[in-house]
């Protein structure tokens, strides 16, 4: 679906993408992550034919991105901050027009305008002037926009931003049935809490260099001590055991749990093993890490 091999693109002075290289296939949601001026909007504007590199190579859709840009561009369908409105339009009217450029039959067009309405929240405010709308409501116009395309790839930066629980809860489901008919999500997003519920696969970006490619749970293994909450029946006894049969960092009690921290990540299933020899019931053994803490560690250039 892209594959990017030693992407490069100068300006001035500064180098905002460095031998950059990234494969992503179909039914996956990617997440490209990084801070603000990491590179990550340079990049996406080079995949999406909009910004030519200095160097290397990449392909969207298997059509060459420097050769033919506008080619790859009739083929996506792209969700950024910088969105420009018919300022005179509702949100219908701007739907509307959309679909009819995607060749929607009247009736077509109705059912997917409400549809996509309903998925960004659309509901409150579809018909009143784009002039008037707050800059989250117009991201939600925006995100509406690429929903109604029927494009294979979509680049989404930011798509849940001003989106309430309910309707986060919706698009995350939506997603999820688009790639898996076989499309690909292209995602970015600056909560990367949020975004451990919807990425199949994470790549951080820093200072222009791919730093750290792979799912959750290969990062977190590589970069984080294996450190586990357990909701046990009997927490005192658990603690004593466990610190007796393993080989342990630290455990300690937390608010009537146990958090514990073992040597090895391969002796986790030997946790539950364990507290049932001993008749102590394990509720839930959840990991503490999350993927700002992968990050950090990733861009600090360290090495679990």
């Amino acid at each position: 679906m892209i594959e990017a091999n030693g992407l490069v693109k100068d300006y001035k002075a500064v180098r905002a993408l460095d031998d950059v290289g990234l494969r992503v296939g179909r039914g996956e949601i990617f997440g490209f992550f990084g801070p603000n001026g990491a590179g990550k909007t340079t990049c996406i504007r080079v995949l999406c034919g909009l910004t030519q590199p200095n160097g290397g190579e990449a392909k969207v859709l298997d059509i060459d991105v420097v050769r033919h840009p506008v080619w790859v561009r009739d083929n996506i369908a792209v969700l950024s901050e910088e969105t420009r409105f018919y300022e005179e339009m509702t949100p219908r009217r701007y739907l509307n027009m959309f679909a009819k450029f995607n060749l929607m039959k009247r009736d077509e067009r109705l059912k997917a305008i409400n549809k996509v309405a309903d998925l960004a929240d659309l509901r409150s405010f579809i018909d009143q002037r784009i002039a008037f709308l707050s800059q989250g409501q117009r991201q939600r116009v925006s995100l509406a926009r690429v929903l109604l395309s029927d494009a294979p790839l979509l680049f989404l930066d930011e798509p849940f931003e001003g989106v309430d629980i309910i309707h986060r809860r919706k698009l995350r489901q939506h997603f999820r049935n688009y790639v898996n008919q076989g499309n690909t999500i292209f995602f970015t997003s600056h909560n990367l809490i949020e975004a451990e519920h919807i990425v199949d696969r994470f790549a951080f970006i820093h200072h222009g260099k791919l730093i750290a490619c792979g799912t959750a749970s290969e990062l977190k293994d590589k970069y984080l001590m294996p450190a586990y909450m357990l909701h046990v029946s009997d927490p005192q006894r658990a603690r004593q055991v466990l610190d007796r049969e393993l080989r342990l960092q630290g455990i300690k009690i937390v608010e009537g749990q146990v958090a514990v921290t073992l040597q090895r990540r391969a002796d986790a299933p030997e946790v539950s093993k364990v507290l049932f020899r001993e008749g102590i019931d394990l509720f839930e053994m959840k990991s503490m890490g999350t993927m700002e803490e992968v990050f950090e560690r990733t861009a600090r250039g360290e090495v679990g």
